[in-house]
């Protein structure tokens, strides 16, 4: 009863300050919100894409956008995250036309190779290599933290955005938490746009693709996304996450960098930085370099490709934060 309490008296507050708000803002704050979101609406209804899921994110963006104070605060951190979604629902539009020559055979022999397993005489992969030591458990293990990685990585970067710089008892983790949480969201957001353009100047198939079709080329480009290993999450609980997550898969071909591994690898570089949740993160990301290849999404070449753009990102981020740090403390 007291959350509800709570809850009920915060809305109030806000209610009552809304006037106020509203009043300090200008003309273009006031209308940006509503045409930029009408304006994609028809942008995409244009191109005969228009999903209700554009309908529900536009709706919550410009609520966010005209909520108040402490909505505008959400809305900020939100930003990143729901521009990283337009950017990559964006490339069913032009990947075909942009696309450089599709690397199958590369990927598949450079693992074999580096990587490589010898199992009952016979050279593999480390994703064929695991595909003979499939488990239910591990299958429930993976397939969850695959299905729910994005939202690990909001709800990490939220914690220490919104709660550790004002309510941790350790006043190093607020000070830290203060200077580089609000970096977090812009961090996936870079890391996103960078690993995106990779797939058009390097596309490569991902493992399932040389499962299906061997490891020849040229590439077949009407392959559909496959949810590959992952299927047997659905498979194990009755659902279809997996076959509706990848039925709208923007690129088929691009596997290369692995974005599963850098978003909790960011989260641990940030965990380090601002001292909390720091095995957590590491667990996460320990995790998601074993489900990328077991379910049999990503080369161990991918994992890599992916952690050193993390890490260059992170560089980048946390000079400018402490750029900024002492810009102010000037």
């Amino acid at each position: 009863m007291a959350f509800f309490k709570n809850l009920s008296e915060f809305f109030a507050r806000e209610r009552a300050a809304w006037p106020a708000w509203w009043s300090e803002q200008s003309a273009l704050r006031k209308h940006f919100p509503w045409i930029a979101t009408v304006a994609y609406w028809v942008v995409i209804g244009l191109l005969n894409s228009l999903r209700v899921e554009h309908f529900a994110l536009g709706i919550l963006i410009a609520s966010l956008a005209y909520g108040g104070r402490t909505a505008t605060k959400v809305l900020t951190f939100l930003l990143p995250f729901y521009l990283t979604g337009v950017v990559y629902d964006s490339q069913r539009f032009y990947s075909d036309y942009i696309r450089g020559e599709i690397h199958v055979r590369f990927p598949y022999e450079f693992d074999k190779r580096v990587f490589g397993i010898t199992y009952q005489g016979v050279r593999l992969t480390p994703n064929e290599f695991l595909q003979h030591f499939i488990h239910p458990v591990l299958d429930l293990i993976t397939g969850f933290f695959y299905l729910f990685f994005i939202a690990i990585y909001v709800g990490v970067s939220a914690y220490q955005t919104f709660w550790l710089p004002t309510r941790s008892k350790d006043p190093v983790v607020r000070r830290h938490a203060s200077r580089f949480a609000p970096y977090t969201a812009w961090a996936f957001f870079h890391v996103n746009w960078i690993g995106y353009t990779t797939y058009y100047w390097f596309p490569a198939a991902p493992p399932w693709y040389v499962t299906l079709h061997g490891p020849v080329e040229p590439a077949k480009l009407d392959t559909l996304p496959n949810p590959a290993g992952a299927i047997r999450f659905d498979e194990l609980l009755g659902t279809h996450f997996f076959t509706g997550m990848y039925g709208r898969s923007a690129d088929v071909f691009g596997a290369i960098p692995s974005l599963h591994v850098a978003y909790p690898l960011m989260a641990f570089f940030f965990a380090l930085q601002i001292g909390s949740l720091r095995v957590f993160c590491l667990c996460f990301y320990l995790i998601m370099c074993f489900s990328a290849v077991y379910l049999n999404h990503h080369y161990v070449l991918d994992i890599l490709w992916g952690s050193v753009y993390t890490v260059i990102v992170f560089a980048g981020i946390r000079w400018w934060a402490e750029r900024k740090s002492a810009a102010h403390q000037t």
